[in-house]
């Protein structure tokens, strides 16, 4: 007996001792909460931060890519230079022996680098500065002589086209290293000849008309915008992969072989309902991810793209690097680092197979103010090597290592189990994505209606790469909604009008109503593509089907759901949904919190306080989205208008107007506006028109009560602001700061936390990226670093004159030229068939000298206000 209970007590200590184990794996293998401070940088606790070398100091510029090679040794490169060499010491821990060469060549620019087999790749973007003599493109340096030394560049691909900084950007090596994967922003257009995952039938897809970015922004630019391509490195054959992103700058494999992109966001559309957050995309072979120009944007639900697995918010992506070979705990070798510019944070992704893609764990690895990331990558040793800059900004390269209680040994990591199967049988969909086969016609038709959508998505493109005629007739079968919608989209992609007749008629014995609400978008996308994509009207008989199928459900449904039902039933001109919609817009005005958790969601709130002040400020006066949409809906319906209905959806502009949102937030609002003013006839539309003039004048009336500077001013120069702001930053007066901002006509471009006009670049977060150097390089040499969305280019006309502006409208035979930042509504049109030729300014449309006037203590308080972001709270004024 007594052996017995002596074995139970075993039984229950090894039980009670597993327990504990496990307990404690699953709290090592979970992210370190609590954060330490080392120079001005937070780090998990048990982490050690080195900073190593800062090429600025030695005139080497702002460095923003780099790689390694077999020895170990780093290679990077200036964002406007020269590539270097960097050798690290041999002795761990020692600075002293840090050896950096600048690469004697004509090549630099490089956003992209990367090291494989004896070759440095360099994809190149020329477009952001003209010292080096070199085109933008994709290179390889080789040393042909065996001496040690690089000699020889060849070039593999030229890139045409003015694009600044959504241009080339990095490159990633295929596991199985037989490809090279390029990523390329969206201002890069896809030669004609090259293969395509991705079937050749993308277009803007917008059921109604596309309003421009008001400033311009690549408003040129149409469907797919930004791309990866895939480069084979033996017959340097060319192939798109995916398409669709906005201007993803990196990219990284995990350790089962799939491809992720860290895409960014376009800051000046927040509070629009188009807006979309900066999202880490899965890059499946084929994918479109719907970037379109303006308002043009795909919302993530429809079926003929595929969501990001993660929203973050917003920021500027930068840097995406894979955790394998790390000397980390386990839980950080296993995941992706996503880098952060603008608000200099760097987030660690871990990955959990959810079908044959992936749910995202998001935590914020390490972030500090001014920390501009730029990239990173695993050293030999096991450590993070990363590098700050671009832009000119201070840049440094660090190192950052693991020395806590954790255990830290380099893991090798294997392809995960679950979701195995599932990937499995995307990649078999996915080849065919590059051949054809019409044994497999029937395979393809199975998994249309999958219940992954990744894999259901594979199998639509996969349908689209085959011979059109052994499947159209599919939709003649008994199919579920899946795939009625998935063969209809192939059909508007693919087919004749007297196809898509079929397939809407298809999508018509389904019941609407009997749908989820994820599949009621379906089907709606389904409905507005085969009306976008026919060449003529569908039969009167048709449409009237349609808005008996969908007009039951309009204002009963989810937000979504109304917004894309409202898009159609106005595109269809369905008159009597103005009332209902109207008091829609009027007593649901206040932004849900699922509207708002795009911008402050709960990881961006675990921040520091500086990283979403401006976000905060713009939720305290954001619009509901879901009205903007509803409006611009509206906004295309002809007839059917009553005076008072009309009058309250002017009224409603007026309102708008008082709201705050993105850089060109109130420019979107008007020009929405302007197109409801054209269904207005012609005796009413300036009646129409001042019922928001109230509220633009009131939004434009930044000098009421502006004290001018008392000086005496100076010439200022960088050293000598740097040195005045050290000497009274003690003295900084938040009020007089906030004057200056406007009495220096900052305000006249720039908006800091919703304080003046959105024609520059916003402003609140500049203390989180600019160090005092920074910024008082950017205020007195303008003209040094000028970003792509605020260049102005300049047209040489026949007559000799030279117009420099930036096209905020373009038709076929003219151009609308916004000629002056201050007074943006000053325009000049020119026609096309008069330029002889066009270049992109080298000049800021920023004019230098605009503080001269500050004596030395206005001046310091102008800066503290820009460092603060406009918080009065901020710690520059607790001294």
């Amino acid at each position: 007996m007594k052996k017995r209970n002596i074995y139970i007590r075993l039984l229950q200590l090894v039980w009670v001792l597993l327990i504990l184990s496990s307990c404690g794996s699953r709290e090592l293998d979970r992210p370190i909460q609590e954060q330490i401070t080392i120079k001005d940088v937070k780090v998990p606790k048990g982490f050690k931060l080195e900073e190593l070398y800062k090429p600025n100091e030695h005139d080497q510029g702002s460095w923003v890519s780099i790689t390694k090679d077999d020895q170990g040794r780093l290679y990077t490169s200036d964002q406007f230079g020269y590539l270097y060499r960097v050798t690290l010491p041999t002795d761990v821990g020692s600075k002293q022996g840090i050896v950096v060469d600048k690469l004697d060549m004509n090549i630099g620019l490089a956003q992209g680098l990367l090291w494989h087999k004896n070759v440095l790749y360099a994809l190149v973007n020329s477009n952001v500065n003209r010292d080096l003599k070199i085109y933008s493109g994709f290179y390889k340096i080789t040393d042909s002589s065996g001496d040690g030394q690089f000699d020889k560049v060849d070039t593999l691909r030229i890139f045409e086209g003015s694009f600044g900084e959504h241009g080339p950007h990095n490159i990633e090596l295929s596991p199985d290293k037989k490809s090279l994967y390029l990523v390329l922003g969206n201002r890069i257009l896809i030669p004609e000849g090259l293969k395509s995952h991705v079937p050749k039938v993308w277009g803007e897809d917008n059921i109604l008309p596309t309003i421009k970015d008001p400033s311009g922004h690549v408003n040129e630019i149409k469907a797919p915008g930004g791309w990866v391509a895939k480069v084979d490195i033996v017959t340097e054959e060319w192939t798109v992969h995916n398409v669709g992103m906005r201007n993803t700058y990196d990219m990284a494999f995990n350790q089962d072989g799939e491809l992720f992109g860290f895409d960014s966001d376009m800051e000046l559309d927040m509070g629009m309902p188009w807006y979309r957050p900066i999202r880490l995309c899965h890059f499946t072979s084929g994918s479109e991810f719907g970037w379109r120009s303006g308002t043009g944007k795909f919302i993530q639900e429809y079926p003929d793209n595929l969501p990001g697995i993660i929203n973050i918010g917003q920021g500027s992506p930068t840097g995406v690097m894979n955790g394998e070979g790390l000397k980390f705990p386990s839980y950080y070798q296993n995941g992706l680092y996503l880098f952060d510019w603008s608000y200099g944070t760097m987030y660690f992704a871990s990955l959990k197979p959810k079908g044959s893609s992936y749910n995202v764990e998001l935590s914020e690895f390490i972030s500090g103010v001014p920390l501009p990331l730029t990239n990173g990558l695993v050293g030999d040793d096991g450590a993070m090597y990363f590098l700050t800059g671009g832009r000119r900004l201070e840049s440094t390269l660090y190192k950052l290592t693991y020395e806590g209680k954790r255990p830290a040994e380099i893991l090798t990591l294997t392809e995960n189990e679950e979701g195995k199967a599932e990937r499995s049988l995307r990649k078999k969909l996915e080849a065919l994505h590059v051949k054809k086969d019409a044994s497999q016609i029937g395979f393809i038709i199975e998994n249309l209606d999958h219940a992954d959508r990744f894999s259901r998505f594979a199998a639509r493109v996969a349908m689209e790469h085959q011979d059109y005629d052994l499947w159209k007739n599919e939709i003649n079968k008994k199919v579920t909604s899946l795939k009625a919608v998935a063969l209809s989209i192939s059909i508007a992609h693919l087919g004749t009008d007297s196809d898509k007749l079929k397939a809407v008629e298809k999508l018509l014995e389904i019941d609407f109503t009997s749908l989820s609400e994820e599949r009621k978008i379906d089907y709606i996308r389904g409905i507005q593509l085969l009306l976008i994509r026919s060449e003529g009207e569908f039969p009167e008989a048709i449409s009237k089907r349609i808005v008996e199928a969908l007009r039951p459900s309009y204002l009963i449904s989810s937000n979504l759901v109304n917004k894309e039902l409202c898009k159609v039933l106005s595109f269809l001109q369905v008159a009597d949904i103005i009332e209902p919609t109207l008091e829609k817009m009027e007593n649901d005005t206040v932004a849900s919190a699922d509207q708002k958790a795009i911008y402050l969601s709960e990881n961006i709130s675990k921040r520091s306080e500086q990283y979403g002040a401006a976000i905060e400020n713009m939720l305290k006066n954001m619009p509901n989205p879901q009205n903007i949409s509803y409006a611009k809906s509206l906004s295309v319906i002809k007839q059917g208008w009553a005076k008072e209905s009309r009058e309250r959806y002017f009224k409603w502009y007026r309102d708008a107007l008082t709201k705050s949102g993105g850089n060109s937030y109130a420019q979107f609002i008007r020009a929405i506006q302007e197109v409801a003013l054209t269904n207005v006839p012609l005796a009413d539309r300036q009646y129409f028109e001042s019922l928001a003039s109230e509220a633009m004048s009131e939004a434009d009336n930044l000098a009421s009560e502006v004290k001018q500077p008392k000086g005496p001013g100076q010439n200022w120069t960088v050293e000598t602001v740097k040195s005045a702001y050290l000497k009274n930053k003690t003295k900084a007066n938040f009020e007089n700061g906030q004057n200056f901002f406007k009495a220096s006509l900052c305000a006249n471009c720039h908006s800091i936390k919703g304080v003046g006009r959105n024609i520059g670049p916003e402003l609140t977060q500049v203390g989180t990226r600019f160090s005092i150097s920074d910024l008082a390089e950017a205020i007195v040499n303008p003209s040094s670093t000028i970003s792509d969305r605020y260049r102005y280019t300049s047209y040489h006309l026949e007559d000799g004159r030279v117009v420099t502006g930036k096209v905020i409208e373009e038709d076929k035979g003219a151009l609308k030229i916004s000629t002056n930042a201050f007074s943006p509504d000053l325009r000049t049109i020119i026609r096309k068939s008069r330029v002889e030729k066009e270049e992109e300014s080298l000049i800021s449309p920023m004019p230098p000298g605009l503080i001269n006037r500050l004596n030395e203590q206005e001046l310091t308080d102008l800066i503290a206000f820009l460092v603060s972001g406009g918080n009065q709270e901020h710690e520059i004024y607790n001294n």
